[in-house]
């Protein structure tokens, strides 16, 4: 079953607004063909901010979608919000304010931070979150009686062929199964999510596996996506390349899940190798897909 069925074409632009850190150089244009929904919405312009790892907000100004943001501690190699971001979280204020619905990939805590979930759904209460039983059941731990009693909180199960679609006022988001590897990981419940939004498409894949006959059977070979978040070990030697290649190969690709201590290194390879993929570098720095030309926010 594909994922998206869309036509039309538009040229926007893209361009690059410094968050919590700096970002190298002041614009970055890219020319990029857009498709609409069938049916759908006047264009807009689509803005994605970063979070931690691979958090990200995908707003048009309106509608305000999170995958993978309630992550606030660094856990592992990989980092957290700054100061400043984490009390705008606990707060569900700034970056964080009118979030309509929030996910969650899997459950491992550099994507998702149960007692952070907890806190920020409880603070947020315009905000539907979906995600898995393995997400939701650790959260329970932390919030058993919110998680329990919530009609904000709903426990998804997408098939391969039978993504979970989220109609929003003028936005589809499909959540759709993608593995997360083999052996111990075989049965971790990863779900990547496919953004349809001012006629713009986002494709974000949690951490998923590099093997290219569960893209192929997740539907990802007939979707055309215009911005593709793309964990960064995509771009390392190995499988990789080719994957990109055959079913990512959006307009825009962003580099995604950079631990902050291999940034550095992280961006001196893609710009030899790969040198028009974009990195977000710090927390809060945003992106903005538009589909006519604008000067730099």
């Amino acid at each position: 079953m594909p994922l998206a069925d869309r036509t039309g074409a538009e040229v926007p632009a893209v361009r690059k607004r410094q968050g919590a850190g700096a970002l190298p150089g002041t614009l970055f244009l890219a020319a990029l063909m857009l498709v609409s929904l069938v049916g759908g919405p006047l264009a807009a312009d689509v803005t994605i901010t970063r979070l931690a790892n691979e958090g990200v907000i995908v707003s048009d100004g309106r509608l305000r979608i999170m995958i993978d943001g309630m992550v606030v501690e660094p856990y592992s190699l990989y980092g957290g919000l700054p100061d400043k971001a984490a009390l705008a979280f606990d707060r569900a204020t700034g970056a964080f304010a009118g979030i309509d619905l929030a996910l969650a990939s899997h459950r491992h805590h550099d994507h998702n931070q149960p007692r952070f979930a907890c806190r920020f759904l409880q603070a947020s209460p315009g905000t539907e979150f979906k995600s898995s039983p393995q997400v939701i059941g650790l959260m329970r731990e932390k919030c058993r009686e919110f998680v329990l009693t919530s009609p904000r909180v709903h426990q998804i199960e997408p098939q391969y062929g039978v993504p979970h679609v989220t109609e929003l006022d003028g936005a589809r988001v499909s959540a759709f199964l993608l593995s997360h590897g083999v052996r111990k990981y075989a049965r971790l419940q990863n779900y990547g999510h496919l953004v349809e939004l001012g006629g713009v498409t986002v494709v974000h894949l949690g951490d998923a596996a590099m093997g290219p006959e569960d893209f192929a059977r997740a539907g990802l070979d007939t979707v055309d996506i215009d911005v593709a978040l793309i964990p960064f070990w995509f771009f390392q030697p190995g499988a990789g390349a080719a994957l990109i290649e055959r079913f990512l190969d959006a307009p825009l690709k962003i580099a995604v899940h950079i631990p902050p201590r291999e940034m550095a290194e992280t961006r001196e390879h893609l710009a030899a190798e790969f040198p028009t993929v974009v990195v977000l570098a710090q927390p809060l720095d945003e992106l903005t897909v538009g589909t006519r030309a604008a000067p730099v926010r």
